[in-house]
């Protein structure tokens, strides 16, 4: 749950902007204050992941309420009536989001667009990579004003190390072209061949004046270029307009690759992910788990309740195995009344305990109709093992399921065939 405060003395204001929030961003609580002595009695007794502030209160007319919001760390957006020199003056030298103004209606959406965007980047991480370390420093501390996570590099040999060991946490890279080892443009070069454009966001940086620079960066897959000097503003500006656009293009592959009813994935994104996480079990030699959980007798709970409790106990089973395995672990549903599973990093020992505490809650499982009491089990064959493609650890699965079906249900069976 995300936590802002909004200081304005106008009430009009506070509600518009209370009301464009909560629209905009889920999760989120709403505190309002009209006065700096109303904020002040609020920042005592809570914590706030961001905060926007009108420069003129009744008791503050000189901005005061900015740097008490500052003073907590907080981000603060800046509301005001108009924007001239002085306005932003304030925001260069105070650690400032940016500002709106608030005559405008229309900017409204924009204070929330740009709030969502602040708290998102708690949790998003950003390298720049620049051989100079004012430079580097410099857009390093913009960033840092954004409540950006920071990463720093001096060379595009150092950046790929980071990213390396920060496997898919880094949503973007601002690239420097003039460096010793590689240049920006065989470093985005690199990133292309690696990193998806809709995964991994690169923001070319330059100060040469070669024609056809920019074009060429974005030929070799950058998703947007800066030339040197900027702006903090157009610094600003680029950085949350792409980190914008990778999660939207997020959101669109999350809602492709979940099942409606279940909310888990689906068989699709199972194989993708699947395969990825085979290629780094060849690479590191540690065996993987597969594991094909199937609810017993499902046609009979369709049959005797109808669909509609058929779909209760889909949505149960999912909810069930999500409580049971790790946030490492890929969980999907594979069909109709089959769901899958692949763990890493466990022993055959951690396998079976797993597996057979899953079977055990199923057997334990008790959920209320109005008129009756559903109960089901569920089979499990797994897979455990170190080699093969994903596809024959599939296969291995499913033929101990059958076993574990053909013997009586409500059972687990494991195959490890190369151990």
């Amino acid at each position: 749950m995300h936590h802002v405060l909004i200081i304005d003395d106008s009430s009009f204001v506070l509600n518009v902007v209370e009301k464009a929030l909560t629209k905009e961003i889920a999760q989120l609580t709403v505190h309002k204050a009209k006065s700096l002595f109303e904020a002040n009695a609020l920042l005592k007794t809570n914590t706030y992941h961001a905060a926007i502030v009108d420069i003129n209160l009744p008791d503050s007319n000189q901005g005061e309420a900015i740097d008490v919001v500052l003073l907590k760390n907080i981000p603060a957006i800046i509301l005001t009536a108009n924007i001239d020199e002085s306005i932003r003056k304030i925001v260069l030298e105070k650690n400032i989001v940016g500002f709106v103004a608030k005559s405008d209606p229309n900017n409204i959406s924009y204070v929330a667009s740009l709030t969502k965007r602040v708290l998102n980047n708690y949790n998003t991480t950003v390298l720049v990579v620049d051989d100079f370390k004012s430079s580097r420093s410099f857009i390093a501390k913009q960033l840092k004003k954004l409540h950006l996570n920071v990463l720093e590099a001096s060379s595009a040999l150092e950046a790929i190390e980071i990213l390396k060991c920060h496997e898919n946490t880094i949503s973007m890279v601002l690239t420097d072209y003039e460096m010793p080892d590689m240049n920006g443009l065989e470093f985005t070069f690199y990133l292309r061949q690696n990193y998806r454009k809709d995964s991994l966001g690169v923001i070319a940086i330059s100060a040469t004046e070669e024609i056809g620079l920019s074009t060429q960066f974005l030929k070799y897959g950058a998703n947007d270029f800066l030339h040197k000097p900027f702006t903090i503003e157009e610094l600003t500006v680029r950085v949350n307009s792409n980190l914008e656009l990778l999660e939207m293009f997020h959101e669109k592959k999350e809602l492709a690759s979940r099942d409606f009813l279940s909310g888990l994935y689906n068989r699709r994104y199972f194989i993708e992910h699947g395969h990825l996480i085979v290629k780094k079990m060849i690479r590191n030699e540690f065996p993987v788990a597969v594991a094909i959980i199937d609810i017993d007798h499902f046609k009979r709970i369709n049959d005797t309740y109808g669909h509609d409790v058929g779909d209760l106990a889909i949505q149960a089973t999912a909810n069930m195995l999500e409580g049971c395995l790790r946030k490492s672990d890929l969980l999907a549903r594979y069909g109709g009344e089959e769901f899958c599973m692949m763990m890493e990093n466990l022993t055959l020992e951690q396998v079976e305990h797993v597996t057979e505490k899953i079977r055990h809650q199923f057997e334990q499982f008790r959920f209320k109709l109005p008129t009756d009491t559903l109960t089901f089990t569920v089979s499990i064959g797994v897979y455990y093992g170190k080699s093969g493609s994903l596809e024959s650890m599939i296969t291995v699965a499913d033929e101990a399921l059958y076993t574990a079906k053909d013997t009586g249900r409500n059972k687990v069976v494991i195959t490890s065939p190369t151990l």
